[in-house]
């Protein structure tokens, strides 16, 4: 319970209240003491100096004990808190009203600055009576013969003052402004304690939702504020936490997708390295141990077989590091102004004789020969060898391959068509997914190249581009992406 925020706030604020009261109460007592003795030290200042003004109360060194006797019953009279004591001029005291004097010698150091008026009420002085004690007083020279023969000090807060401080001290007065005073920091620490509760309970919300926090479960409790609705700091922090629990379990979703698309892929990597491999390791066996009993046409018919899976297995390898470079987040493109036209030439050239040993007719159709594009040739030029190949490997003998150029105010539309199988709608969401197999009629078929199409998308995706498909099935497919004009 103590080691919770609204304890620890509302002990921390008791702490400091009962700190703060008693600094005020002391601070108070104090000030006001100081007060009182300021005010009856300027009123009865003058007292000793009336007294002594009637009677010589010291002569040839003697004390006129009547004399004082009788000015002493005088001041009392005048005020009854007064003590009067006769000292001479080394401090020593000559005589008292009093019969419980303890200290028979005062210090002359603050009656000298009483007498000098040049330092500031209120001024102490001893008390005989207590000699640890320090009390306003009034005091005034006696003098004989225009000499400082001794002093009158008159105590203003004498025994009877003490007794009557006592009484007052203990008044109901006084009782009930200590009782109000505590009363109100009480109350006042009530009141703190009720805010800090409405205040931290939003954290405690939070700390709940925080430690029942779970990845693979929805954040259980009550319902915290989002950004738009966020009030304060507290509210902010609670935006920020669901922030921040949404993206690591969007992360932990695409990890937990990225794992089984990495299993995924090792295993078909796996597959689709192990078959060009034993299929060459067959025929190079084949050839080592059967080299006598081959005829040459057998033993070349063995070498191009090996030599094709060579080849396929060096394609394959190609392209995974390929697209290993694309995912790497390392690729750097050398964005260039170069001609559309050229490239869309050059790339069908390439596939002229396997198209016509297929029988597949390959056309370009543009609007605009001038266009020109920004992007990085290279790469451009590697989707479309891959769009080509594989329209190349689904369209039958007798049909057709077109790519066609449409440039608009912003950007140029480029498509690659064909008339072939086409591809089923439940299928095209998947086709630029790493290895994806299609399953059509009864036999099993890859579409694109495995590696082709996911290369096509990362590639644009690089140029802030995307690819889009339309197929129907037997009638054909067209690929489409954009690139920006020349600014």
């Amino acid at each position: 319970m103590f080691n919770s925020l609204y304890a620890r706030l509302s002990i921390t604020l008791l702490a400091l209240v009962i700190l703060l009261g008693t600094t005020v109460l002391w601070i108070a007592h104090e000030t006001s003491e100081q007060y009182s003795q300021e005010v009856t030290q300027r009123l009865n200042g003058d007292i000793a100096m009336y007294v002594t003004g009637e009677q010589q109360l010291i002569e040839d060194g003697h004390v006129n004990q009547a004399a004082v006797d009788k000015l002493a019953q005088r001041a009392m009279t005048i005020n009854p808190t007064v003590e009067i004591y006769l000292v001479d001029a080394q401090g020593r005291i000559l005589t008292s009203s009093l019969s419980d004097v303890v200290h028979n010698r005062i210090s002359l150091v603050p009656v000298k600055q009483f007498l000098s008026g040049e330092v500031a009420y209120p001024i102490y002085g001893d008390d005989p009576r207590h000699p640890t004690n320090q009390k306003v007083f009034s005091v005034s020279p006696i003098l004989e013969h225009e000499k400082v023969v001794g002093y009158l000090y008159a105590v203003l807060g004498g025994k009877k003052f003490e007794s009557l401080q006592s009484a007052v001290d203990a008044s109901y007065i006084l009782q009930m402004g200590a009782i109000t005073i505590i009363g109100s920091l009480l109350v006042a620490v009530l009141a703190a304690i009720t805010i800090f509760f409405f205040l931290t309970r939003r954290l405690s919300a939070l700390s709940a939702h925080m430690n029942n926090f779970d990845i693979s479960d929805p954040v259980k409790g009550p319902e915290l504020p989002t950004p738009a609705k966020a009030k304060d700091e507290i509210d902010y922090l609670s935006a920020s936490f669901i922030e921040m629990a949404t993206k690591i379990k969007q992360q932990f979703v695409a990890l937990q997708s990225l794992d089984a698309t990495r299993r995924e892929l090792i295993a078909n990597v796996s597959h689709d390295l192990r078959t060009p491999l034993a299929s060459m390791q067959g025929y190079i066996e084949t050839l080592m141990i059967k080299d006598s009993e081959l005829s040459p046409a057998r033993k070349q018919q063995y070498l191009a077989t090996a030599h094709k899976h060579s080849l396929r297995l060096n394609a394959l390898i190609a392209e995974l590091f390929e697209l290993a470079k694309l995912d790497s987040g390392t690729m750097e493109l050398n964005i260039e102004t170069f001609s559309l036209m050229e490239l869309v030439h050059d790339s069908v050239q390439e596939f002229e004789l396997l198209s016509a040993q297929k029988n597949i007719k390959l056309s370009v159709e543009a609007a605009n020969e001038n266009c020109y594009v920004c992007a990085d040739i290279a790469l451009i030029q590697r989707v479309l060898q891959n769009l080509l190949g594989n329209a190349l490997e689904h369209t039958p003998a007798d049909q057709s391959i077109t790519i066609r150029i449409k440039d608009s105010a912003e950007n140029v539309l480029i498509e690659v068509s064909d008339t072939g199988r086409g591809i089923a709608k439940h299928e095209i969401p998947h086709i630029f997914e790493r290895y994806y197999f299609s399953h059509q009629g009864h036999h099993t078929e890859k579409l694109g190249s495995g590696l082709g199409l996911a290369i096509v998308k990362r590639i644009l995706e690089l140029h802030k581009s995307s690819i889009a498909v339309r197929s129907e099935l037997n009638r054909g497919t067209i690929f489409s992406f954009e690139l920006p004009l020349p600014a």
